[in-house]
């Protein structure tokens, strides 16, 4: 475990940390680089919204370019808040490698005000693997919101090429996404 401008890294660990402070779990390491097995990274923050207000944005992916860090999603196409597991979602996306897209969200988890998830993938297609997990539990001072990103399922060599390695994402991306989520709630 190292210390990083107040980042935790750690092993299958997430705790509560005070408003303003990040915790980052590193998972196992799974990426191109050849290092340890890393398949997911976490990021945890604490806001002092209420569950139901997080989840009210995190489950609406009409918000979903207001809090993005990667700044690679633009709009939804026409998209509902979501309600169910099985419900799919599509978005306008930008990446540095890929361009422009519009990638469909297949909704994997729905807990209301506690847990959502999808999975991103082609148009009308099966997602190839990756999950991005959303988990809110309540604290004394609001909400500690988790953003999990898994790509765990992705075991073709040829997608992880595509995208350039795993994580796709980066982790001060993610945790852009949570500070842009406490700027809107709180």
């Amino acid at each position: 475990m190292s210390q990083t401008a107040g980042v935790r890294w750690t092993t299958c660990e997430v705790e509560v940390r005070p408003p303003g402070s990040t915790t980052l779990d590193s998972g196992r390491r799974r990426a191109h680089d050849g290092d340890v097995d890393r398949t997911s990274v976490v990021v945890s923050r604490e806001v002092t919204a209420s569950p139901s207000v997080v989840f009210g944005l995190l489950a609406d992916p009409r918000r979903h370019p207001e809090i993005d860090g990667s700044d690679m999603v633009r709009a939804d196409d026409g998209a509902s808040p979501v309600t169910a597991v099985g419900q799919v979602f599509r978005m306008h996306v930008h990446h540095p490698r890929a361009g422009d897209y519009r990638p469909d969200n297949l909704v994997t988890r729905f807990e209301r005000d506690v847990e959502v998830a999808w999975r991103t993938g082609p148009v009308d297609g099966t997602p190839p693997g990756w999950e991005w997990r959303w988990r809110v539990d309540a604290t004394a001072r609001g909400s500690l919101v988790s953003l999990t990103y898994d790509w765990s399922d992705v075991d073709d060599p040829e997608i992880h090429r595509r995208v350039g390695g795993f994580p796709a994402v980066p982790v001060a991306a993610l945790e852009r996404t949570l500070e842009r989520l406490h700027a809107v709630v709180g």
